[in-house]
């Protein structure tokens, strides 16, 4: 099955989240159908675009989907060495957490037949230089693809998935009520989380 692979937040915004979310391609569009049928949501469906709600039941909509889901987090690695370029360290980041998510989830998923990458982000170089990293740890048991999120559900679903983690790891007065749509399925074990750490030790699983 594909591994849909969005982001969320920056260096800007002191946290990046990534989200991969396997899952068949017919299952996610059976999903985001549905969404849009209880919701009467029309568009794109974005992380920062829907409420509470809407959030709510497209996380219960994941759960009986029964996608796998890991998330990378950046938090102490958005602090870029002195006179560093934020752009570039910004990149660096969001390469690190695809590469370590991603790396972490190829094991658990015998006959992986692609990654698919959101192709919002960044210039077609740099993106395409990101994907030829990935195709090496995906090696020849798959692909690797960029496409726009407004053409995948899986990719749409990974938007959710991150936004609402970036929402998650900031402190406002929205922080409480996402952290408890999501919780369930970090309880439940269907979300993984990975912390990305300052390049002195290698990410960890860790406890929600």
């Amino acid at each position: 099955m594909p591994i849909y692979c969005d982001e969320s937040g920056g260096v800007g915004r002191g946290v990046m989240t990534l989200a991969a979310v396997d899952i068949d391609e017919t299952a996610a569009e059976a999903l985001i159908a549905r969404f849009r049928t209880v919701t009467g949501y029309h568009g794109e469906v974005k992380g920062s675009r829907i409420d509470f709600a809407e959030r709510a039941l497209l996380f219960e909509l994941v759960k009986d989907s029964g996608a796998k889901i890991t998330i990378g987090i950046a938090i102490s690695a958005l602090v870029p060495e002195k006179n560093a370029d934020r752009g570039d360290h910004d990149i660096d980041v969001y390469a690190a957490l695809l590469e370590d998510v991603v790396g972490a989830m190829l094991p658990e998923i015998p006959g992986c037949d692609s990654v698919i990458i959101d192709d919002g982000r960044y210039g077609p170089e740099t993106l395409s230089a990101i994907r030829a990293d990935i195709a090496k740890l995906v090696g020849p048991c798959g692909t690797t693809q960029l496409e726009h999120s407004h053409r995948l559900a899986g990719l749409q679903i990974a938007d959710v998935i991150a936004n609402t983690f970036f929402n998650r790891a900031l402190v406002t007065e929205r922080q409480g009520r996402i952290a408890a749509i999501a919780a369930p399925l970090l309880e439940s074990g269907q979300i993984k989380m990975r912390v990305l750490g300052d390049g002195e030790a290698p990410p960890t699983e860790t406890a929600p």
